[in-house]
């Protein structure tokens, strides 16, 4: 199939959704990209060993929905993984343009369109903005995830792209199904994707390789609902190790094709990985992981200055 809907003319998104274990949420994930513009929109969704009746429930809805897409596909495997799920939707896919959303995540109304805009401007290769967090049942609890969860970060500093790549090593504050990227930015000539498939998760090592791109841009508007709630990946206390090996993991990825000053920031963050082991390795390194610690103060203040006093951006975390 070619990237293009022979239809309109225009660019074919291809919306990619890996399914697990979110029957509660997952037709208000299906609705969101329903409402956006389907007869431009490729659907792949699969559902990725989950225990429930997520994938019965999506079924249906295709049913009722699916011949309002340019090309639907639903489809079932063993557990392999967000990353494998992921790098299998990407190399099926078939658009010029490739949006991950969670299946617990909801799209806002506009979101593709808003994106593209700033996607096809020269040299963006991929772009991503904030999301508006909501409870379980759908409510929100805030107007900025990038803002109000976790670590804040400078919304100033990821709009200008002088300041973005460095404002993710820093101040690592990205939620819910805000990417929106061309195909060449994550697939290589040969049909693989980019993604290092033995890394946990896909978000850190994805943002932080675009980011060196020099071509990642940031849309300073909520584009999607990112649903927090007790089975979130990232809330799980089951996957606490997991996630910190995933953040170890995709720096050690990201340094790669970095500049040097970048590249040896993020390798000091990469070694403070080395405070959670156990080991006798580990309980040496102590000493050097408090000297990469206060490395990545100095860089951190050095980098806080130059964008509030050189740049003139508002300081805002």
């Amino acid at each position: 199939m070619s990237s293009l809907n022979s239809n309109s003319g225009r660019q074919l998104a291809s919306v990619l959704i890996p399914l697990y274990n979110h029957a509660s949420y997952i037709i208000d994930c299906l609705d969101s990209v329903l409402a956006q513009d389907p007869a431009n929109i490729e659907l792949l969704l699969i559902d990725d060993g989950s225990s429930d009746d997520g994938f019965s429930i999506a079924q249906r809805w295709k049913g009722e929905h699916g011949n309002r897409f340019a090309r639907i596909e639903f489809e079932r495997q063993v557990n392999v993984g967000i990353t494998q799920t992921f790098d299998r939707l990407m190399r099926k896919s078939t658009g010029s343009v490739i949006l991950i959303v969670a299946s617990d995540d909801v799209l806002l109304p506009g979101s593709v369109t808003k994106r593209l805009s700033l996607l096809n401007q020269p040299g963006v290769m991929a772009v991503f903005g904030d999301a508006i967090p909501i409870d379980a049942q759908g409510n929100a609890t805030g107007t900025s995830a990038i803002a109000e969860l976790g670590q804040s970060s400078s919304r100033a500093a990821l709009v200008d792209s002088r300041t973005l790549p460095w404002e993710l090593i820093f101040r690592w504050n990205v939620y819910g199904s805000v990417l929106m990227c061309r195909r060449e930015a994550v697939l290589k000539s040969d049909g693989s994707s980019v993604l290092n498939l033995e890394i946990f998760s896909e978000d850190m090592q994805l943002y932080y390789l675009l980011g060196s791109q020099g071509s990642l841009r940031y849309l300073n508007q909520p584009v999607a609902k990112y649903r927090v709630h007790t089975t979130n990946t990232s809330h799980t206390q089951s996957n606490v190790v997991k996630l910190r090996k995933n953040i170890y993991e995709s720096r050690k990825h990201a340094m790669i094709g970095m500049p040097v000053w970048r590249r040896a920031v993020v390798a000091m963050q990469a070694f403070t990985y080395h405070r959670w082991g156990t080991g006798l390795r580990d309980r040496l390194s102590l000493p050097m992981v408090a000297v990469a610690y206060v490395g990545i103060l100095v860089a951190r203040i050095t980098y806080d200055f130059y964008r509030t006093r050189i740049l003139g951006q508002a300081y805002d975390v």
